[in-house]
């Protein structure tokens, strides 16, 4: 039976299993992943055997990377040594400075030093280099082929528990993620109910394949308590991540980031509160606190003060509705954006530029 068919086979009792299976145990092929026991149908046994199979292809390609910025996982792309992690992970949320070393740990717990070969802020991505022989590169699947309800793994070091992974499924796709960290929005990521916890940063999200569909970046906060919410995680797609490394890996940065770029330094999301405070002419929307000089938005004469309400027939009233609208958009389209600033409303048409990479 192949995997597609044992998906089909669990799928029926799908709804009457456990969302989540914690993979520890017994080492296979140097890696000590295996699925936790599930009571023994027919059909739970079709899914453990997917899962415990899953992870022992992903496994030995996942790594454990501290340093003085913290702990998190990355996950070896190429053989000749290239990790790729989040950009957090290497950096922190709040620096740009990076730490004097790294060490990454394998699956058989072989610890190497690695240097950074490139990063990515705005996708919160960056990729490390070790030298070692016999390193296990993980394939990538076509994200694009990812469908809500398949089942997922994430596979990482959450909270310093080496080679664990977590059973879920893809909840949603295309999902614009606001990231208190060095990306700020991170579009179109994978939503995921795989338990993502401190340390499964940078990790694996595995199909049933045991290949690459996403990063594990982070898991969203309840804004009510500040804790983290329980089944929503999100992942940088693989496409995305292909896309990067690529690019850093020959050239040693990303050359081109591939993402619209107004160039607009600061915005604010207008609430009444704000709107009377600062007697605005509307209730909602983003306010424009600084432009970059010759950026897009500079050319096209948007300026501080104003408010936008409607990107290219888009109504915006937050900066969800801002970061969706976006998200949808390709450097060199030209875009009308419609402004209600102290003159009144009005409607200029930007050419977006592509978002430059630091």
């Amino acid at each position: 039976m192949t995997v597609k068919e044992r998906i089909a086979v669990a799928a029926v009792t799908a709804l009457s299993l456990m969302t989540a299976v914690s993979v520890a145990g017994a080492a296979m092929h140097g890696s000590p992943l295996a699925a936790a026991s599930v009571p023994a149908t027919p059909s739970s046994t079709v899914l453990n055997n997917a899962t415990e199979s899953a992870a022992a292809i992903a496994g030995p390609s996942v790594v454990r990377i501290e340093s003085a910025r913290g702990l998190g996982s990355g996950v070896i792309i190429d053989a000749r040594g290239y990790i790729v992690t989040n950009y957090h992970v290497l950096f922190g949320s709040v620096t740009s400075v990076p730490a004097k070393s790294y060490t990454v740990t394998l699956s058989n717990g072989k610890t190497l030093k690695a240097t950074i070969a490139g990063t990515d802020a705005p996708d919160d991505l960056a990729v490390l280099r070790i030298h070692a022989a016999g390193l296990q590169a993980m394939k990538l699947t076509n994200s694009n082929d990812l469908r809500v309800g398949e089942f997922a793994l994430a596979v990482g070091n959450p909270l310093g528990l080496g080679q664990s992974a977590t059973l879920g499924i893809v909840s949603t796709l295309h999902r614009n993620v606001f990231e208190n960290g060095p990306a700020t929005v991170i579009p179109n990521m994978i939503q995921t109910s795989a338990p993502i916890n401190p340390g499964n940063s940078g990790g694996a999200l595995s199909d049933l394949n045991g290949r690459l569909a996403g990063i594990s970046t982070l898991a969203a906060v309840d804004p009510t308590f500040g804790a983290a919410a329980q089944g929503i995680g999100f992942a940088i797609p693989s496409n995305r991540v292909a896309v990067i490394t690529a690019q850093i890996i020959q050239s040693g940065k990303v050359v081109h980031s591939g993402r619209p770029y107004l160039g607009i330094a600061s915005l604010h999301e207008v609430t009444p509160q704000v709107a009377d405070e600062l007697g605005l002419g509307v209730q909602s929307g983003m306010l424009i606190g600084a432009v970059v000089p010759g950026a897009p938005a500079d050319q096209a004469g948007l300026r501080p003060g104003d408010v936008i309400v409607r990107i290219d027939g888009y109504a915006i009233s937050n900066q969800e509705d801002f970061a969706n609208a976006i998200a949808g958009l390709k450097p060199g389209q030209n875009v009308p954006v419609t402004v209600i600033g102290p003159s009144g409303k009005r409607t200029v048409m930007v050419t977006l530029g592509e978002l430059p990479v630091p």
